[in-house]
């Protein structure tokens, strides 16, 4: 997530690079938890390999059949009695491929539901070692059986090839074309070559994660992520509307929660903001999770505008690197240069616009969140605290952990007291949390990771890198660049050895006058709400899958209330979640022009086998050091160090490829450079898109 914006000043002179070329996968640990809430309304199919190369070796005393079946039967237990889950095997009835029905030999054991963990776990007993691998007509049917609306997952476990048509890969794709609430997970257990890269892309195109597995261990870890999550998904939410193509007949929105799609090409989608308090300001933020693949950074774009053309404030939202990333970003009509009669500030209404940018291919039919919020003006400035200087950190007193179940997006995150919980991190996670700060205080965040032993320090294979940030109530990255005695550095990328990690973020001192700052640590930190936690841990390429313990102590600096403005009339602010607005039309899950795809059973694949003892090809999920990486890094520095550019760029702000991070992992411990404390400067034109 990164957002470079612009307030109608000139851009920082220092910049901070910002390229973290890591995959960052939506998802959610088990446990008791302190905040569990009940499952979401999704759906959840097991779609589980029965062919004969199943009873082949697991690699740990024990044949992969039964090592399935313990997995399973343990994941099974796990799962919250309210979800709707089905079991679905192929493979499990006709023995050669040459016998009619091997490619369409596939049932659903056990149909989706609530009430049917017996009859689950008798199915898991039962399941045996067979036929032949008819994955991508397995993939078909099992998604039909999970019908064509609401939060709908599958969960593939193979360990080979498949060995007949239609090519899975491609069954996938097509079925990611029934809408942005279907996806497809997939175990890879014990597999190489072909049907790794074959597995993997299924999971790819059908927008889900992929983990390797060897041992009994390494796929019930896998499977109980997957399946968890699959009831805690990353989702938008937001009453849904329509953006217009042009400005004319655009939606007007007062301040609230929304939710839109990007459309079919490059145009902007238009909506008026509707001014309730004179001179108030108005803020929008947008958020979305890019899809996997494609290009290594999508930079989208969001501008608030008056109706004459007149620029009030932009930034561009990023995602990075393929890998279904979060990308953020506001602007808003404020600024510290505002004239006499300022439209920015005095309009009824302004011009929201979201532009999905060059790569808009990529994100066609792809959901955003929008926030508006408006904030009115107040009776006196003078009176109020200065803008927040850097923070210096203050020691928390340690509590005994509660455990928690982690948020996978902003809709789930739960909201945090000040103290101790404890939980569970795997490769590629992404983890929410909501605190709730006022005005006068500042939230500390610490993650300690303690020293790893066994069979976790083997998987963990090196050293991993741990990203934490602090986001606004709008979506502004906040975390304080210049923080002082910040444990693990004045960074949020912390470096993950087997000897553990501690690693501190914080934000500057929530203060109204913050608003005149020249960077998101400032303006983003200038109003009191619900404030978010990111926490992820890189993965590598053949990862197996395994957790990580660890404690995040959280804590509230300052007085509740202190510098609090008085605004005019003893208005309110109005935020995102306080106002439900009537809803406009629904927007359309499925882009004008796709058809689908009409691929069903075919013949036996020639020259395939139902195992592949090849080596393994594994997917890149990450840029450092290398030619593509200094390419990256050349872009943004023609971007961030131009000394006269035309738009505002006070430095790119994201939770995953943040501004206090070095740019290439191989010199993680190297220090940030400095962007521009300055403050606002007179407005400027940023240059026509």
């Amino acid at each position: 997530m990164t957002t470079q914006q612009g307030h109608r000043r000139r851009p920082a002179v220092w910049a901070l690079l910002a390229i973290t070329l890591t995959a960052v996968l939506a998802g959610l640990t088990t446990g008791s938890a302190l905040a569990d809430p009940a499952p979401s309304g999704g759906k959840l199919v097991l779609v589980l390999d029965s062919s004969g190369s199943m009873k082949e070796p697991a690699g740990d005393g024990q044949t992969k059949i039964a090592a399935a079946r313990t997995a399973l039967t343990q994941v099974v237990s796990k799962l919250p009695s309210a979800a709707e889950v089905g079991l679905r095997v192929y493979g499990a009835t006709v023995f050669k491929r040459t016998q009619a029905g091997a490619c369409t030999d596939t049932q659903l054991t056990v149909p989706i539901g609530t009430s049917n963990r017996p009859q689950l776990q008798a199915a898991i007993a039962k399941y045996k070692p067979f036929g032949e691998t008819p994955i991508g007509y397995a993939l078909q049917q099992a998604a039909k059986d999970l019908g064509p609306v609401g939060q709908r997952t599958i969960v593939l476990v193979s360990d080979g090839e498949a060995t007949c048509a239609p090519d899975p890969c491609v069954v996938a794709k097509s079925i990611a074309k029934q809408g942005i609430d279907l996806k497809i997970d997939v175990v890879g257990f014990r597999v190489g070559g072909k049907a790794r890269t074959q597995l993997q892309c299924v999971a790819r195109e059908g927008r889900g994660d992929y983990y390797d597995a060897d041992s009994t261990i390494d796929l019930e870890a896998g499977l109980d992520r997957l399946s968890t999550r699959a009831f805690r998904p990353f989702r938008i939410s937001g009453t849904p509307v329509q953006g217009a193509a042009q400005q004319e007949g655009a939606p007007v929105l007062a301040p609230g929660h929304y939710s839109d799609t990007f459309g079919v090409d490059d145009t902007s989608k238009h909506y008026l903001l509707k001014r309730t308090m004179t001179g108030s300001t108005l803020r929008a933020g947008v958020s979305f999770r890019r899809p996997s693949g494609g290009s290594l950074v999508i930079q989208t774009e969001v501008r608030i505008n008056t109706l004459t053309g007149e620029q009030c404030g932009w930034s561009y939202p990023r995602g990075f690197d393929g890998d279904q990333g979060l990308a953020t970003g506001t602007a808003a009509s404020w600024s510290k240069y505002k004239k006499k009669n300022d439209e920015c500030a005095e309009s009824d209404q302004l011009v929201l616009t979201v532009n999905p940018g060059k790569d808009f291919r990529e994100l066609k039919g792809v959901p955003y969140e929008l926030r508006i919020d408006e904030e009115p003006p107040v009776d006196d400035t003078a009176s109020l605290p200065a803008a927040a200087g850097d923070p210096v950190w203050v020691p928390m007193a340690g509590s005994t952990p509660r455990e928690i179940v982690p948020g996978s997006s902003f809709p789930d995150a739960p909201l945090l007291q000040p103290g101790s919980y404890k939980t569970t991190l795997m490769p590629g996670e992404l983890q929410l949390y909501k605190v709730k700060a006022d005005w006068g205080q500042r939230i500390q965040a610490q993650v300690t990771v303690p020293e790893l032993a066994g069979a976790t320090a083997e998987a963990l294979d090196g050293i991993r890198y741990l990203d934490t940030a602090l986001i606004s109530p709008i979506g502004e990255d906040v975390y304080a660049v210049f923080s002082k005695k910040v444990p693990g550095g004045g960074y949020t990328r912390g470096v993950l050895t087997k000897r553990g990690l501690v690693k501190g973020v914080t934000n500057k001192e929530i203060r109204y006058l913050n608003r005149n700052g020249a960077n998101n640590q400032d303006t983003g930190t200038s109003t009191p709400g619900e404030y978010y936690i990111a926490v992820s841990l890189t993965r590598k390429d053949d990862d197996k899958a395994f957790a990580i313990p660890l404690t995040l102590t959280v804590g509230l600096e300052g007085t509740a209330g202190a510098g609090k403005p008085t605004y005019v009339d003893g208005a309110t602010p109005v935020s995102g979640d306080s106002v439900t607005p009537t809803p406009t039309a629904e927007p359309s899950e499925t882009p004008a022009g796709d058809k689908g795809d009409k691929t069903e059973a075919g013949g036996p694949v020639q020259g395939s086998s139902d195992s592949d003892d090849g080596t393994p090809v594994g997917l890149i999920a990450g840029l450092g050091g290398g030619g593509a990486a200094l390419l990256v890094i050349g872009v943004f520095a023609v971007l961030r160090l131009r000394k006269k550019p035309a738009i505002a760029q006070p430095g790119a702000t994201s939770w995953q490829h943040g501004p206090h991070q070095h740019p290439n992992p191989q010199y993680p411990n190297q220090g940030p450079q400095y962007p521009d404390q300055g403050g606002q400067q007179p407005p400027q034109q940023p240059p026509h898109r």
